[in-house]
């Protein structure tokens, strides 16, 4: 089947924009020279394009209930379906599109018309169905005008593609293809131009990407860095529909865009990120110090002395029981001074590693009471670099102060793991659990902290709850940079 202009507007709505999801895909319909028109979820038509010829007014359903299905003398399906139909399968989601001709059953002539219905993917919770209405004669012309429309809507720094999954082929590139790269239009449609001009650490694990994806999903995308003809290095995001296979041939299509700049901003604040936490905690280590070699040192002679002058005083007794009262409090004193001290900074990370400072976090918190904390590891003592260590282990201690404080927890499990290629850290607990969707996870300030901490070097983290089924942290750090 051709692909409609349906499917390459929804490829192409960009992901990164501020607006909402409707402003963009109503922009784009009004860019469009082609009949095209979207329905909210009661089948009305909440706008169209100019050109949109079907009908004039959004009562949508019972107009499409004239628009019969043309079905050829020789076919088996029933020939009272109309588009009416067609799009209540839509609706309820018993179909995602469908691309069939239909006719005005009210007309004389029964000139045959080809609808394209697809139910679209928008962010957050929009229902969205877009149809449209061509002829077959002008299809291929209304999709490459509606396609140059929308680039220049976009910008400068997109271009539309279509292409063939064996021999790594463009079939067709729009003019902005020699401004992106600089290479000239038809050095775009050589066999494999995608593949030489990727970037070496990028190469395998995007071919390997295209091969599985185009097998498995409609629609993906990959973002990857390319060499330029002047040896710039240029970020694209390359949003990819697939296709019909036709004679052995798999067609694709889709849109690529220059996120370069964003990728520099991205760098930016990742390394202002770092630059952020590398102070925090050098101020931590600091503070921990002077608490640690100043404060308690204080406390402790104090104490010290507070026991010499009880030995020196016996009478009276009341006064006696004072001093040991107050010798108490003192030790009482150096003992959260020196709890304190390590919390701000561990002094066994830097002397012991990590294995040990999460088992002695985690015994620390047992010892307290309030949650049973078992512990595990593998693949340790191991080398790591101090940012990584820093990381996780800030990670399990906040894990587990949440475990502690908001949970309700009777036990909790942390696993920490060496593998060759990254640091793996698992922090789970049988408490009341949360709703992972929840303005929780986008405003609490631990995950925030966790977030960021992770973005510096380049970890992921996964979350895993629900309400009264516990509370599972997952966290991946690579022990050598992401490309």
């Amino acid at each position: 089947m051709f692909p409609s202009i349906a499917e390459k507007m929804v490829s192409g709505i960009p992901r990164e924009s501020n607006s909402s999801p409707d402003d963009s895909l109503r922009a784009i319909i009004d860019a469009c020279v082609s009949n095209v028109a979207v329905l909210d979820e009661s089948g009305s038509i909440i706008y169209a394009s100019r050109a949109w010829s079907l009908l004039d007014q959004g009562t949508p359903l019972s107009y499409f209930e004239s628009c019969r299905r043309f079905t050829p003398p020789d076919s088996d399906e029933e020939p009272s379906i109309n588009l009416a139909d067609d799009i209540q399968d839509i609706l309820f989601g018993d179909e995602k599109e469908f691309h069939r001709k239909y006719f005005v059953s009210s007309l004389s002539e029964q000139r045959p018309f080809v609808i394209h219905a697809a139910r679209l993917n928008l962010p957050g919770t929009t229902f969205r169905v877009l149809i449209t209405h061509e002829e077959l004669p002008s299809i291929r012309e209304d999709f490459r005008d509606s396609k140059e429309l929308l680039i220049e809507l976009l910008g400068t720094k997109i271009l539309a593609w279509d292409g063939e999954v064996e021999g790594q082929r463009f079939t067709y590139v729009s003019e902005q293809a020699p401004e992106m790269l600089g290479y000239p239009a038809a050095s775009w449609y050589e066999p494999h131009f995608l593949s030489s001009h990727i970037h070496a650490d990028d190469l395998n694990w995007v071919l390997a990407a295209y091969e599985k994806q185009t097998r498995i999903r409609e629609h993906f995308d990959l973002t990857f860095r390319m060499w330029a003809s002047d040896g710039r290095l240029v970020w694209v995001q390359n949003l990819v529909s697939v296709g019909a296979q036709k004679e052995g041939v798999t067609k694709i299509h889709g849109f690529m865009i220059d996120v370069s700049e964003r990728k520099q901003a991205e760098e930016v604040l990742k390394d202002l990120g770092g630059r952020l936490i590398a102070a925090q905690e050098e101020e931590r280590r600091r503070v921990a110090r002077e608490l640690h070699d100043d404060f308690n040192q204080r406390l402790a002679v104090l104490s010290v002395e507070l026991e010499q002058l009880g030995q020196k005083i016996e009478k009276p007794l009341g006064l006696h029981r004072d001093i040991r009262r107050l010798q108490a409090q003192a030790q009482e004193i150096a003992a959260e001074i020196h709890r304190l001290s390590y919390k701000l900074h561990p002094a066994k990370l830097d002397h012991l590693g990590l294995a040990a400072a999460v088992k002695s976090l985690c015994a620390e918190i047992t010892k307290r009471g309030r949650v049973k904390v078992e512990f595990h590891q593998s693949g340790f003592p191991a080398q790591l670099d101090n940012d990584i260590t820093l990381c996780v282990f800030r990670i399990a201690q906040e894990g587990l102060r949440n475990c502690e404080k908001h949970s309700g927890a009777e036990s909790a499990r942390v696993v920490l793991t060496k593998a060759r290629n990254a640091v793996r850290l698992m922090v789970s607990d049988n408490g009341c659990g949360f709703n992972t969707k929840s303005k929780l996870m986008e405003k609490g300030l631990g995950f925030i902290s966790m977030k960021e901490r992770l973005h510096v070097v380049g970890g992921e983290m996964k979350f895993y709850s629900k309400p009264l089924h516990g509370t599972r942290i997952e966290v991946s750090v690579p022990l050598k940079s992401k490309a």
